[in-house]
């Protein structure tokens, strides 16, 4: 299964997109990245979470979601802009964690909190040090998680729209 099927067979009903990460950190800023870059996308909340996205879970159940995807930088041990989605069990495997919480809680939390999906959009960093720049493979994997989010969010409210356009045009059983 491709990114993009696995993304377009979860992303359903209303989504929050929670980025992770320190932008000061070079390739971790990659969650912040795709959050910023959907930022003012129909059909989706956005939440740049940074380092505390446990600070953010009541805003996470706010919006009522039916999915969340949390994106973020994590070593899974290949090359450098490797993309990968993670369930909460595979996210505790991942350490250490630059979190004060780890992630794998907050996802069980917000899970809890909200019965949405939630998984984790992981991407591969090269580059970690403070002040580091963000590398050519994670920018190249930051906008393609980002073009690839607002495509399947942009296509689910299309289809949205056009299936209440029909039942409206068809009038009442």
């Amino acid at each position: 299964m491709t990114l993009a099927d696995e993304l377009a067979a979860r992303l359903s009903g209303n989504v929050v997109v929670v980025g992770v990460g320190n932008p000061l950190r070079g390739d971790d800023a990659a969650g912040c990245l795709v959050a910023r870059r959907l930022h003012g996308t129909p059909g989706v909340r956005v939440i740049e979470a940074e380092e505390v996205p446990e600070s953010f879970v009541g805003d996470i159940a706010a919006a009522v979601p039916d999915a969340v995807a949390l994106v973020d930088a994590v070593d899974l041990g290949r090359e450098p802009g490797a993309v990968a989605v993670l369930e909460k069990e595979q996210v505790a495997k991942y350490a250490p964690t630059t979190h004060r919480m780890p992630l794998s809680l907050v996802m069980e939390v917000a899970h809890r909190r909200t019965g949405a999906d939630v998984f984790l959009i992981a991407v591969q960093p090269s580059r970690l040090a403070f002040g580091a720049a963000v590398s050519p493979e994670v920018s190249e994997s930051v906008e393609l998680v980002a073009a690839l989010l607002s495509r399947l969010i942009r296509a689910r409210e299309a289809a949205a729209a056009r299936d209440g356009f029909r039942a409206a045009a068809e009038g009442p059983p």
